[in-house]
């Protein structure tokens, strides 16, 4: 079994995930063809594994990749990132695309839950200090009740500054700083949330977020609109949800059908009503304007798209490695393969295809 690349003869790494071919960090295979290949790191070239140490080896991965619903393809290349340490390339008839958010959802519960035990601290200790206070303030609680009547108007200026703080503290207080265009940063407040939302282009048609902050409205566009959009939906949805909330909001997605399906039908249902929401305090609208479900479901989605556009520009210089290396592993193998072998061989390769218990 080879460890150095072919071509740059650099270390191809080693992995502890496939059983049969312990050889390299990255691997690419074809069961319908029965080929496989370690990915070198260096070069990026695909080396051709022998004859003889493919068949389980490909079996395992296939088993693997299958596994994960943390992959991405297109016709005819998959990628599954790092599976047990290994990343993997599918090539062949591609699977049912996967919803990721079941990654997004146990950090969401984390802040919930978070969110509940800092309540119950804040709560608890709001309790002892009153009981601890309780003895010293008593003589003057009665009397101070009394001199109410007559002393109202002092009691109306510490009353105006708790409403003035607590005002602040709902709607001015600054929630994030996004990078502006200038190099700049955006001052965006808790208010500013309300305002912002995603829309589609009238004349594009692109994803757009509108930003409101401290300066007017900013916009963006393409993997900006995702990646700005990320912070403020991680701000709006601070308070994160309960397991039942969360799975509610994955139904969402599931639904639409997937992540960038769900953005542009969140993005065109804002378009359409340019952010007006009739009886929005009925139907709790609040920030983006979205109700929380909406919310937590357009921030799984928002992760989900931003990965998967991250992973489609890997797969497309996968899929023009993969070409090379097809016609070189064609060459190859029917050198030194009979028509009895070649038979075999397309035998095994039927006999690799496991079935999709996602419904490929």
């Amino acid at each position: 079994m080879f460890s150095t690349c072919l071509f740059c003869h650099g270390r191809l790494g080693s992995n502890d995930v496939v059983e049969h071919f312990p050889v390299g960090s990255r691997l690419a295979f074809d069961a319908a063809r029965g080929r496989l290949w370690a990915v070198c790191p260096q070069c990026r070239r695909w080396n051709l594994s022998p004859l003889d140490e493919r068949w389980e080896a490909i079996e395992e991965c296939e088993r693997l990749y299958r596994s994960t619903r943390a992959r991405v393809s297109t016709d005819n290349i998959g990628l599954a990132s790092n599976v047990r340490g290994v990343d993997l390339i599918r090539v062949g008839k591609p699977l049912r695309p996967e919803f990721a958010a079941w990654r997004y959802g146990p950090q969401l519960k984390w802040r919930h839950s978070r969110a509940r035990i800092a309540a119950g601290v804040a709560g608890a200790a709001g309790v002892a200090a009153a009981v601890a206070a309780a003895p010293v303030a008593a003589p003057f609680i009665a009397p101070a009740f009394w001199a109410f009547g007559a002393s109202a108007p002092l009691w109306v200026v510490p009353g105006m500054i708790a409403m003035d703080i607590k005002d602040y503290w709902q709607w001015e207080r600054v929630a994030l700083r996004l990078p502006a265009s200038n190099g700049g940063k955006l001052t965006v407040r808790i208010r500013h949330l309300w305002e912002s939302a995603y829309y589609t282009d009238r004349y594009t048609g692109e994803l757009t977020l509108r930003v409101a902050h401290d300066g007017g409205a900013s916009h963006y566009d393409g993997d900006k609109a995702l990646s700005a959009g990320g912070r403020l939906l991680a701000r709006a949805n601070w308070l994160g949800g309960a397991g039942r909330l969360v799975q509610r909001a994955v139904d969402h997605i599931d639904e639409v059908g997937d992540a960038d399906g769900f953005l542009q039908k969140t993005a065109a249902r804002f378009s359409r009503f340019h952010g007006r929401r009739m009886m929005a305090r009925y139907r709790r609208v609040g920030a983006m304007s979205l109700m929380p479900v909406e919310r937590l479901a357009l921030e799984m989605a928002v992760h989900e798209e931003a990965e998967r556009r991250a992973l489609e520009g890997e797969l497309a210089k996968l899929a023009a490695e993969w070409k090379e290396a097809e016609e070189v592993a064609a060459i190859a193998d029917d050198m030194f393969v009979t028509p009895t072998v070649d038979e075999w061989i397309k035998q095994r390769s039927t006999e690799t295809r496991v079935p999709d218990p996602g419904g490929a």
